[in-house]
């Protein structure tokens, strides 16, 4: 006996439809994955720290002022004097006042007819040593220092030895003005050549008196010092 399908019951003939639909199906269901997908995705953010402006305390630096007493000095000379420009021809003289610290190491000669000092009645004299700077200053002629300037620029000879040579620069001649107002100790402190500090010495030495410095009313020596300067014009 033959047996038939019923043709509602047949597939066969719905076989294509179905793999449409099959298709469809698994292209939506891609699509849909696809989009979630996207939408779950999570972007990561990396928070940073905030940047915080640190403000530097400035540290202030103190120098200690360093209280420990100086050194003393034997001597001091003070310069009230002028720098002295003396040139072969007759140019204008440089004064300015200066105060230079000197080291003074030389014996002072005693002369008790000049100077006067003490008896000690065993055959030796105690001398004052000069001051650096006396209540009264000493005086040359009615001025100050510049005066004796002047005076030794219109005096001073420049040598011809010293022209011939090209020697030039400048000679710092110290001095004691003493308590009868004459010069003595002359000596220079910085020189250039023979000739020229000679020169400066001889100048010095030829001075008039001075009107000798006084403390408490009373005459004193006085340090004195001069740089001349020696110049070729």
């Amino acid at each position: 006996m033959e047996l038939k399908k019923s043709p509602k019951a047949d597939l066969e003939n719905k076989k294509s439809y179905f793999l449409e639909i099959g298709i469809i199906v698994a292209l939506a269901a891609c699509i849909a994955l696809f989009s979630w997908s996207q939408k779950e995705r999570v972007i990561e953010v990396v928070e940073q720290e905030p940047v915080m402006a640190v403000e530097t305390e400035m540290t202030e630096v103190t120098v200690q002022e360093d209280k420990r007493p100086p050194a003393p000095m034997k001597t001091q000379a003070v310069v009230l004097s002028d720098l002295l420009n003396v040139v072969k021809n007759d140019a204008k003289i440089e004064q300015t006042v200066n105060i230079l610290d000197l080291d003074v190491t030389q014996d002072l000669a005693v002369d008790v007819t000049r100077f006067g000092g003490t008896y000690t009645g065993e055959g030796e004299i105690e001398e004052e040593e000069p001051v650096i700077i006396a209540e009264t200053m000493p005086t040359f002629q009615g001025g100050d220092v510049n005066a004796f300037a002047q005076w030794c620029g219109k005096h001073i000879v420049y040598p011809p030895a010293a022209i011939d040579n090209g020697s030039q620069g400048k000679v710092t001649v110290q001095f004691v003005v003493e308590r009868d107002g004459s010069i003595s100790h002359v000596t220079i402190l910085r020189g250039v050549d023979k000739l020229i500090d000679e020169e400066a010495i001889r100048v010095v030495q030829s001075a008039p008196k001075w009107k000798p410095g006084e403390n408490r009313g009373k005459p004193v020596r006085v340090y004195v010092q001069v740089p001349i300067n020696f110049v070729l014009q």
